[in-house]
């Protein structure tokens, strides 16, 4: 048991809170977390690893390190084959977030009409497995591992706000009140939660199999993500650096002088972007730079002839490969968004990928992901006075960004962002799913 008299009054009285107010939430024949922590009540935490499998897609960047970055077996061959296309089981979708797969089950979360929606889908044929209601998804996050999906979304007419629910049949295996601010993640069979709090945050640890909380920890500064690797969680804040925690007690390893707003990481470096156009790469070790690079107004001095104001351009990272940034040029100004590829060691521009650099009606791309040597993702296109660019799906070299396929969709059709897992590409769209192998 940690002696009370090391722990700090700040945590103490947390901790003290979390029991008096009762953290943990309740759904009838559901066992709720248990509100007292571990290391405050003396029992040990040492839960199991949870398993994710390389060929699945269980975290909303495909890993925990937040690579965006899957094995070339968990794609599709090319040219594409259709294996099965389900329209979504709601009304209206108006926003869907990140998908996941883990043991060939896809899990949606999707704010829709006439509510929000979770939905469990077989990756082999589309058909819906399970569906339970839900509020407000479009402020949830969902991981998954072990058969279990790790859902954050509130659960109509109860305090619960995140559940951990059978991928078989969507059981709610225990339940807790207890939201985050980031993406709930996974470290050495712990599911990891940050909440904001007034200049600060709490960072919680709890066993992922059963709900119990094993610690707990305050920090300076407002976390915009987490990654995490072996013996490293990192969380990056604008204001107070990037911070790295030990995963088995939260306590601090190494602040950063940078601060940033994204982590990903890969092979010792830990890279991170702030908003407005700064791209950093972080010693893992010790948090010391590496490499910095800043992007360049398309607007001369970031003014438009009107007097508009333009922040530079942003780093919209999609994947970290060993060789490769591979990232969204965020353009705020009327010229086009961009793809564009820098080298992992360096930081220097590998290729880019757009159409001329002049003002148009719009031109983007979603953020990009990385099977294998190929880059996906999603070009948008809009045009004054003429029909709109169908979007499409463009597969890119990794090496060079030069175009290898691309599949198109219907002119009225939105279409969001894909994932790859067991051989099979998933593309949504605002009407439903389509599966490629």
């Amino acid at each position: 048991m940690t002696d009370l008299s090391s722990i700090s009054r700040r945590r103490a009285l947390a901790a003290f809170g979390a029991v008096a107010t009762g953290v943990s939430g309740y759904v009838a024949g559901v066992r709720s977390a248990d509100s007292v922590p571990d290391w405050l009540a003396g029992r040990d935490c040492a839960p199991s690893p949870l398993v994710t499998s390389p060929t699945d897609w269980a975290f909303p960047r495909h890993d925990r390190a937040n690579t965006g970055h899957a094995p070339t077996r968990a794609g599709p061959n090319w040219p594409l084959n259709k294996a099965w296309e389900r329209e979504w089981p709601i009304g209206d979708l108006y926003e869907l977030m990140p998908l996941v797969v883990s043991n060939g089950v896809v899990v949606a979360l999707m704010e829709a009409d006439p509510r929000s929606v979770l939905l469990a889908i077989s990756l082999a044929d589309g058909r819906v497995r399970w569906r339970r209601a839900v509020d407000d998804a479009r402020y949830g996050h969902v991981c998954a591992a072990s058969g279990t999906a790790f859902v954050e979304a509130e659960v109509p007419d109860s305090p619960v706000q995140l559940a951990a629910r059978s991928l078989g049949d969507g059981t709610a295996m225990w339940t807790d009140s207890f939201s985050s601010h980031v993406s709930q993640t996974l470290a050495a069979g712990r599911l990891l939660a940050a909440k904001r709090r007034d200049g600060d945050f709490v960072i919680t640890a709890s066993d992922a199999r059963t709900g119990s909380e094993c610690w707990r920890a305050v920090h300076d500064g407002r976390p915009g993500d987490i990654a995490v690797t072996d013996g490293r969680i990192v969380l990056p804040t604008r204001d107070y650096g990037v911070l790295a925690l030990d995963p088995a007690t939260g306590d601090r390893q190494w602040r950063s002088d940078a601060g940033g707003d994204t982590a990903a990481i890969v092979d010792g470096l830990v890279i991170s972007r702030r908003f407005p156009g700064e791209l950093k790469a972080l010693s893992l070790v010790d948090g010391s730079t590496e490499w910095s690079v800043r992007s360049e107004h398309f607007v001369e001095g970031g003014e438009s002839d009107d007097g508009s104001q333009y922040a530079r351009p942003g780093f919209e990272i999609g994947a970290v490969t060993p060789e490769a940034v591979v990232y969204m040029l965020e353009v705020y100004s009327e010229y086009p968004r961009r793809l564009q590829a820098r080298d992992f060691e360096t930081g220097e521009l590998l290729w880019d990928v757009g159409p001329e650099p002049t003002p148009v009606e719009f031109h983007g791309y979603s953020r990009p992901v990385v099977v294998g040597d190929d880059v996906l993702a999603i070009r948008y296109a809009r045009r004054e006075e003429s029909e709109d660019i169908p979007d499409a799906l463009l597969r890119l070299d990794i090496a060079t960004g030069e175009e290898l396929d691309r599949v198109t969709f219907p002119t009225d059709e939105r279409i969001y962002p894909p994932v790859v897992a067991n051989n099979t590409l998933l593309v949504p769209t605002e009407e439903g799913l389509i599966a490629y192998t």
